[in-house]
């Protein structure tokens, strides 16, 4: 069995540099992560810290909390990805209904036909109104009308789209 004074350099350089910087590498983990994610980023750090011994570069502890900060911003990075995946599962609801794909397709079909039978400016306004989400004064502000102007066409427009839709004359 070797002794500590037979142990080969790589073993003296990772000891020294390891019984040096644990305490500030899980320290700095620990502050951002809690205490069992920063278990593993430390055994991570000075995984690489190994690898990079042995590759004979140098290791300091500039370079050790370098790689500290990045395997934390990795940790959060890999956090969010799996909230954002666990939000997507869970807002995934059961397949639609074939018939009501089938009757929301007809339903788009008729709206678009009696937008196209309105006039430009009240295909606009609703459009501007309801599918990009401008309010009225959103719309005087970024037009040439006033906010009644705009009020006063927009009604024109629903009641003009209200009645085309539901006489059918939009309808395929």
């Amino acid at each position: 069995m070797e002794s500590v004074a037979d142990s080969p350099p790589i073993v003296d350089s990772f000891e020294t540099i390891y019984r040096s910087q644990v305490a500030a590498v899980f320290g700095y983990a620990a502050a951002r992560l809690g205490r069992e994610a920063a278990e593993d980023i430390t055994a991570e750090v000075f995984h690489a810290a190994v690898q990079r011994i042995r590759s004979g570069a140098d290791v300091s502890p500039a370079w050790l909390m370098t790689v500290t900060r990045n395997k934390v911003i990795d940790h959060w990075r890999r956090a969010e990805r799996e909230q954002r995946w666990l939000r997507l599962v869970h807002s995934v609801k059961e397949a639609p209904d074939p018939a009501h794909e089938v009757a929301a397709g007809e339903i788009r079909r008729d709206i678009v036909a009696a937008l196209d039978q309105l006039s430009s400016k009240h295909r606009l306004l609703l459009l501007l109104h309801y599918v990009d989400g401008l309010s009225a004064r959103e719309i005087a502000q970024n037009s040439d009308m006033t906010l009644t102007a705009v009020e006063s066409a927009l009604a024109r427009a629903r009641r003009s789209f209200r009645s085309r839709y539901q006489s059918g004359e939009g309808k395929t």
